[in-house]
């Protein structure tokens, strides 16, 4: 039990929302609001508002349909492009010959080491520390991670600036998690996550989960091609990787981008945020409810918050059926994750700002 406390812990503690094993039983409505920053305009891509009902209380939201091509003229029958092509195309197109180096940013912090590490191609694009209008633009973001009252790591989240995904302009929003000392001797913890997130709406155009705990090994990685209307990857345990696909109908999140989404959108007591998240060859929705507000103090300071919490379907990564994850986001213009916490089956496990930049 203790090596899945920590796991948990490691894997998924900084990111929103966790992946249900099961798909939901029926699909709820999905809504996408419109991001809280000037400087993105409504496009055709944008999400779009639908008003609830008057008598229902909750405000949904609901994801974007992709638009319809119109048909092809019958001409000769182009081959068929498999999950396999687009995985070695995307190996070809790769930019750099190796990811843009992480920096130093806080006392005692760690790089982690990216040789040998099975990462999506869009990691070899070049990355620019570029100020944008964006409330999370240069931020970065130190946490205690913590089971009960027990420091077991220190994790970061950090925007390592623009880059260029599928074409896009997007973020590249980086985690990674570090166990303690006094645990890197039985169950030592290296995990790197990171997100590409469309810059003008906020979708996910792809990730990458490479994980390093104890004796667990995983590499993943997804891209959402959004105008082929499909999602291809790779996964790698052990053994040989394994090719990933499925297909798309609507603009997705996942895990990490989820938290930069919400972060976006204008939070009011008693509302419901519904978007789809991919992950692990998965889609599912996933409802954010907005609790209310309160003021938590941590090593970082004093912030007032508002409270909320992504409602699973099933069994989550690391949120036991029945148990519930909860976010404290500042209550100003950047809605800054100040903690997190979920109840386990003995304890708490727990993650809290340290520390925080706005470069």
């Amino acid at each position: 039990m203790a090596n899945k406390c920590l796991c948990a812990l490691f894997s998924a503690a900084l990111l929103l929302c966790a992946c249900a094993h099961k798909q939901a039983e029926s699909t709820a409505q999905k809504v996408i609001s419109t991001p809280l920053i000037e400087e993105h305009k409504t496009t055709e891509n944008s999400p779009k508002i639908i008003s609830a009902p008057a008598k229902q209380k909750k405000n949904t939201l609901s994801a974007e349909k992709l638009p319809q091509q119109p048909p092809a003229p019958q001409t000769e029958k182009a081959p068929e492009i498999t999950p396999e092509n687009r995985v070695e195309q995307a190996r070809k197109a790769q930019m750099l010959s190796a990811p843009t180096p992480d920096k130093i940013s806080f006392e005692d912090e760690e790089l982690i080491s990216l040789a040998g590490r099975r990462l999506s191609p869009l990691a070899y694009n070049a990355v620019s520390p570029e100020k944008t209008a964006a409330a999370w633009s240069g931020e970065e973001l130190k946490y205690g991670l913590y089971y009960s009252f027990i420091k077991a790591g220190t994790a970061y989240i950090k925007n390592r600036g623009v880059t260029t995904a599928n074409g896009r302009k997007a973020y590249l929003i980086q985690t990674t998690a570090f166990s303690a000392s006094v645990i890197d001797a039985f169950f030592k913890v290296r995990d790197v996550n990171y997100s590409w997130i469309d810059a003008e709406n906020f979708y996910s155009l792809g990730y990458t989960q490479s994980v390093r705990e104890g004796n667990y090994k995983r590499d993943e990685w997804l891209t959402f091609d959004y105008d082929s209307k499909v999602y291809y990857g790779e996964v790698q345990k052990k053994e040989a990787p394994r090719v990933l696909s499925g297909p798309l109908s609507e603009r997705v999140l996942d895990m990490l981008s989820s938290l930069y989404f919400v972060r976006a959108q204008k939070l009011t007591k008693g509302q419901d945020i519904i978007f789809d998240i991919i992950n692990r060859e998965k889609q599912y929705p996933l409802i954010v409810k907005v609790l209310g507000k309160e003021t938590v103090k941590t090593a970082a300071g004093k912030f007032d918050c508002i409270v909320v919490e992504p409602q699973f379907r099933g069994e989550g990564i690391f949120v036991s059926k029945g148990k519930s994850l909860k976010v404290w986001l500042t209550d100003d213009e950047y809605k800054m994750p100040v903690k997190m916490k979920t109840e386990v089956f003995i304890g708490s496990v727990s993650a809290e700002l340290l520390e925080y930049k706005r470069n």
